[in-house]
């Protein structure tokens, strides 16, 4: 029987799937690469779009903004990294130089960064139409320490007596419109 040697190898891989697929599904690297500019010429490797997934996976993962970390903790999550993005890492693609170029572009291209968040707005926010015919209004009552405004105004607040009989003290009513 002959020996073989088998080398394991793992890698702490917490929450960066999760990351990188949400934004992989919200689109942010396509929108970025559409968005911006283009690298200069002797640019190599990775997009500014992959870039910016790669910084904001750590971003969010490590707390923490500072560009000169990010290359260490690429090199440390390489494999889940490139499994997850599907995308080749290479070792000084995510060099703090090559991010605050990305960030540069963003800073000084604001027609663009406008741009890309209006798509990334319409990834992530909802609006419904919701059904008006039937309204409930919902009170609480709570006390305040001020003056009651005139009544000719439009106010939020509508004060009325105090439940615990106190004719000295007036309340506020907050009244909330909803729909059913």
């Amino acid at each position: 029987m002959s020996e073989t040697e088998v080398k394991i190898s793992s890698e702490r891989i917490d929450d960066i799937p999760l990351i990188v697929e949400w934004l992989k599904q919200i689109e942010i690297a396509k929108y970025i690469d559409q968005k911006l500019k283009k690298p200069h010429g002797n640019h190599q490797g990775m997009s500014y779009g992959q870039l910016s997934v790669l910084l904001l996976t750590y971003i969010i993962t490590q707390s923490d903004h500072r560009l000169c970390a990010v290359e260490a903790w690429v090199e440390t999550h390489r494999r889940i990294l490139e499994l997850t993005t599907g995308w080749s890492i290479e070792k000084k693609d995510a060099s703090d130089d090559r991010l605050a170029r990305v960030v540069e572009e963003l800073g000084k291209q604001s027609q663009a960064r406008q741009e890309i968040e209006i798509q990334l707005g319409r990834q992530i926010i909802r609006a419904y139409e919701l059904p008006t015919k039937i309204v409930r209004t919902d009170t609480t009552s709570f006390s305040v320490n001020h003056r009651n405004q005139s009544d000719t105004e439009e106010n939020l607040l509508r004060y009325g007596y105090s439940k615990d009989k106190r004719p000295s003290r007036l309340i506020a009513i907050s009244s909330v419109v909803s729909n059913a």
